[in-house]
């Protein structure tokens, strides 16, 4: 039986109008065309001839496409190829197209968090610097400013925080991507460091840096369930690039920290500086004179001079500027310092550019600023063979020597590097090892482009060493390891990071173990159980080599045919004694077990692949050491990076779902947080009868369960979204549930869009047809039946419509907040990216086209992007709007928080800035509590009060880490009266307050 899976895809607008074009010459739809496309590009490097789609899977699946062919297809569309007349194709990583890897977030793959089509931290930076291109760091540093002042006030709550759950996730099999074994995650770890010299099976101390949550450390991290602790006191930024033990501090006690992310993605943020502790991350302080170098930059890598505590380097790289991870975007704010890697020689007080090459020029008339990674410094580590010595790796240049003088750091550079086509700039990663014959071993990871000729990859990213780096000379000193021939030993280290390797392509060799080297990057999809039926690889996600890098054996797996898998998305190596390592993912911290075992015989047991010689080989040798057991580390982690959260109003604290960036959509049921789906999430919803959840992935692709959160039964019903013509410039779109009718719900693309019937009032034609897992018409046209989504308010109903001088920006435009009124069934508001608000008082016409929409706002209001809306539960007119950004801006419309006031006598509204000493920051969202009239601001340092009639803003609660905060909702407590408040951070995971009890006058 003919079996036909879908898929959603993310492209940029011109792509799209490309390819239907491309499509209406034919007279065929887009889907088709698309599909079209990939079927004709499907190549096998290997000779043997891709897979059907009726022998993909023996289970449930969900479809992927090859990485190479969908890449090589919808970049020559776009003209993100370079091409020579019969030459070959190069394939451009995910960051060229600004998209995923292969410009896809569809249903089924949570490949990475790199950078997105539009990612959602890239729209949030451009948000928040709107209407300019970029964020000056003195705003930044104003907003940190002003938060403090407002933390300086104190809480005037009795109330705390608490955080919900154990802040990490329970992944069902369905939430991974092999479907064979559930597992745990918490969120992306972008730096590790282990106290080796003092680690052992009782005390082993280890710190990881996360993507938006800070720094923490464990000192049991060899125990089946460490315990972590948060160490933030004293930084300002919670994006961690890098974390480094002083090593000439023998108590181990000193450590830094860079902030800003470095690894190449729309999402990273820029950080602060350096940071320094002297008891090991118990209290942070800021390094002076790292900020004149590293402000809205990342610092990739920090050293301290063996011989001289005094003597610091850091290296640069190009990062988006903000205040914690989700702060990111893609234009570098003017006047960043030039990244490259700079030294100091009195402590940190004054730094010195003592490396840089040229890079990118910020465009700013571009989509992107078309400045990428090329001149960003990857890696820095000192020869353990000749003192004053170092090596280090720099985007689009290669390898340079380093040799300390009395003038200052010199550099001969040994590996140069051919410029990158496709203009983003290679990333290198490099390990040093002792050989112990006095000289010293460097591994080089090269995250080259796939280039497909002659229907097979010609060249991707692969690997090399070099046996005497103090003498190595130029690129003639190297050694090539990898090879693009299936069935050879360099085989196994080819295209091990596919097409994100400026996201994470790392290589580490263990202390004291020249010929032991571990490289990871990114899954090989296509050889996963639920890509193929006869999978050879356990995803290759991370390698391991014992024989100098020569024949790699596949890590990603243990020893069990059911096993326990990494997430696919491989950021960080670090190592204890005993063979054991630790590794750190887009889902958080796995370690193995220190035994690796010969599992091969699996290779039997794998639907005859023994059909497929070259395949069954390779499977034999890639699981003939295998870690005996991979043990998750999460527990207890909370940095996972929420969107929002939607509250059960039938059980508001036993019954949630959240959003999270690349880690699905998880769950709470009263006793932690689970997780059954894969793919990005966006913002959800719960209907009004606790029973109906809804889960949207990115550019509204939405799923329904009847059935609360059980596994296996959500059902797509986002056909008429994901093939409308609107939404190109949307990652995560608004969804909400409607608060007084059954089965309504609302979504938000350039219109606002229902639903009456929570996707088709035929149930069982959903349950027939539309599973997310197995539906036959999903995925196949906008009136598959596969939902039955409306656009409302007809022509006029565009919201966005109107150029960008009148709020409106029209396809680069969308709606950006909506909000019911829950004291009737007919008023709906909603506001736009470029700064609009609207009311429709006939949302529940039932004409479609009949429903009506007015605006509200005039140029008074700032044109910046409306990030919440809070309804008064009792007057539909009025409402709390929040406005992200920086006022500074837009001089002439300041402020953040409004209340507004709409009188249908006149069809206008009443604005009142209720800012006041708020300052000049960003709020990211609103809620109004209609029983005191107290008004929530949720911040990128917490949650933030105005207690009715006051001028003076203060802390809402007490215990609230200092975390940006994406999205509140407000609910009803346990009792009649009693609200809650829930706040979903981004790097935190999630937290909820009881608010005050309401004040009874006196009779």
């Amino acid at each position: 039986m003919d079996k036909t899976y879908r898929f959603l895809l993310r492209m940029p607008e011109e792509l799209r109008v490309r390819l239907k074009a491309a499509a209406d010459r034919r007279g065929a739809s887009l889907n088709t065309e698309i599909v079209t496309r990939l079927e004709a590009s499907f190549v096998s490097p290997t000779g043997e001839s891709h897979r059907t789609r009726e022998n993909l899977m023996n289970r449930r699946v969900l479809i992927a496409v090859a990485v190479v062919a969908l890449a090589a297809v919808l970049a020559a569309v776009a003209g993100h190829v370079t091409r020579s007349s019969g030459g070959p194709t190069v394939v451009r990583s995910n960051e060229s197209l600004g998209a995923r890897a292969n410009a896809i977030a569809h249903l089924g793959r949570s490949e990475s968090g790199e950078a997105e089509v539009q990612s959602v931290a890239q729209l949030d930076y451009e948000n928040r610097a709107y209407p300019l291109g970029a964020i000056d760091f003195n705003q930044t540093a104003a907003a940190i400013a002003a938060g403090k002042r407002v933390h300086g006030h104190g809480s005037t709550s009795p109330k705390r925080w608490e955080q919900v759950g154990d802040g990490t996730v329970n992944v069902d099999t369905l939430g991974t991507q092999s479907f064979l074994r559930g597992t745990q995650w918490s969120g992306r770890i972008s730096a590790i460091a282990v106290d080796y010299k003092r680690c052992d099976s009782v005390t082993c101390s280890l710190y990881i840096g996360a993507a938006g949550g800070g720094v923490w450390r464990t000192d049991d991290a060899l125990a089946a369930t460490p315990h972590w602790k948060e160490l933030n006191d004293g930084l300002d930024s919670l994006s961690v690039g890098s974390l480094l033990i002083d090593p000439t501090d023998p108590s181990g006690n000193t450590l830094y920290v860079g902030t800003g992310e470095p690894n190449g993605a729309s999402e990273n943020e820029a950080g602060l500086g350096l940071y320094k502790s002297t008891n090991k991350g118990q209290k942070w302080s800021l390094v002076s004179g790292s900020v004149a170098v590293a402000k809205d930059r990342g610092i990739g890598t920090v050293a301290v001079d063996p011989a001289n505590p005094n003597h610091l380097f850091i290296g640069t790289d190009v990062a988006r500027h903000g205040a914690s991870a989700t702060f990111g975007g893609r234009f570098t704010p003017p006047n960043a310092p030039a990244v490259g890697l700079y030294e100091s020689t009195d402590g940190g007080q004054t730094f010195k550019l003592a490396l840089s090459r040229p890079a990118d020029v910020v465009n700013p008339n571009s989509a992107n600023g078309s400045d990428f990674f090329k001149g960003g410094i990857t890696d820095f580590e000192w020869d353990p063979n000749n003192a004053g010595a170092f090596y280090v790796t720099m985007f689009d240049y290669g390898v340079f020597r380093g040799t300390l003088t009395p003038a200052g750091a010199q550099f001969t550079q040994i590996y140069t590097a051919a410029p990158d086509p496709a203009g983003l700039g290679i990333r290198y990663q490099l390990s040093v090892a002792d050989l112990g014959n006095g000289k010293t071993r460097i591994y080089l990871g090269e995250g080259s482009n796939e280039v497909v000729a002659a229907g097979a990859l010609a060249d991707a990213a692969k690997l090399y060493r070099s046996d005497d780096a103090a003498a190595a000379t130029g690129n003639a000193s190297w050694t090539l390891l990898s090879s693009k021939v299936d069935g050879t030993p360099g085989f196994s280290s080819f295209d091990y990071c596919r097409t994100q390797c400026s996201y994470d392509m790392p290589v580490a060799s263990p202390p004291g173990k020249p010929d032991e080297v571990w490289i990871g990057g990114a899954t090989q999809y296509q050889e996963l159980p639920t890509r193929a039926l006869r999978y050879r690889s356990n995803g290759r996600a991370v390698m391991r080599s014992t024989d100098g890098g020569i024949q790699f054996k596949d890590q990603t797996g243990d020893a069990r045919h059911e096993w326990e898998s990494i997430h696919p998305d491989i950021h960080e190596f670090a190592f204890a004694p005993g063979g054991v390592a630790f590794i750190g993912s887009d889902g958080g911290l796995t370690r193995t077990s220190g035994n690796y075992v010969d599992f091969s015989a699996d290779c039997d047991n794998r639907n005859n692949l023994q059909s497929r010689p070259v395949s069954y080989q390779d499977c034999r040798t890639w699981l003939s050491s295998v870690p005996e057991r991979l043990l998750t580390l999460n527990a207890n982690l909370p940095t996972m990076q929420l969107q929002d959260i939607a509250v059960d109003p039938t059980d508001p604290f036993n019954d949630l779902i959240t959003g999270t960036q690349d880690n699905g959509s998880p769950f709470f049921d009263g006793t932690g947080w689970g997780m059954n789906v894969q793919g990005d999430g966006g913002p959800p919803a719960i209907d009004k009868g606790g029973v109906i959840h809804y889960h949207q992935y990115s550019g509204e692709g939405i799923d329904v369960n009847f059935n609360g959160t059980a596994s296996g039964q959500w059902t797509w019903i986002g056909d008429p979204l994901l093939f409308s013509p609107e939404g190109a410039a949307i990652f995560y779109g608004p969804l909400i549930a409607d608060p007084v009718v059954g089965e309504s719900a609302f979504a938000g693309l350039q219109h606002i869009w229902r639903t009456t019937h929570a996707g088709n009032a035929d149930k069982q034609f959903l349950a027939d047809h539309c599973n997310t897992n197995t539906g036959d018409r999903a995925g196949t046209g906008p009136n598959s039946g596969c939902g039955d989504w409306t656009p409302l308010g007809g022509t006029a109903g565009d919201l966005t419509a109107g150029p960008d001088s009148d709020k409106g920006n029209g396809a680069a435009g969308f709606v950006s907040a909506e909000a019911r009124a829950p004291s009737d069934t007919h008023t709906l508001w909603a506001a736009t990216r470029r700064g609009r608000l609207w009311i429709s008082k006939n949302i529940d016409a039932a004409d479609p086209a009949a429903v009506t929409f007015t605006r509200l706002d005039t140029t008074a209001q700032p044109r910046r992007f409306p990030s919440g809306i809070s309804v008064d539960a009792n007057d539909a007119n009025h409402a709390v709007v929040s406005f992200s950004g920086f006022a500074a801006y837009t001089p002439a419309q300041p402020g953040h928080v409004f209340d507004v006031r709409f009188n249908p006598a006149t069809g206008t509204a009443t604005w009142t800035d209720l800012t006041f000493d708020l300052g000049d920051q960003p709020v990211l969202d609103v809620a109004f509590d209609t029983a005191t009239g107290d008004i929530y601001a949720a911040t990128d340092f917490g949650v933030d009060r105005l207690v009715a009639g006051s001028s003076s803003w203060s802390t809402a609660a007490d215990d609230l880490p200092k975390t940006a905060v994406y999205a509140l909702t407000l609910a009803s407590g346990k009792k009649a009266g009693d609200r809650i408040l829930y706040a979903a951070t981004h790097g935190r995971g999630a937290w909820r307050a009881e608010l005050p009890d309401v004040k009874k006058a006196k009779s």
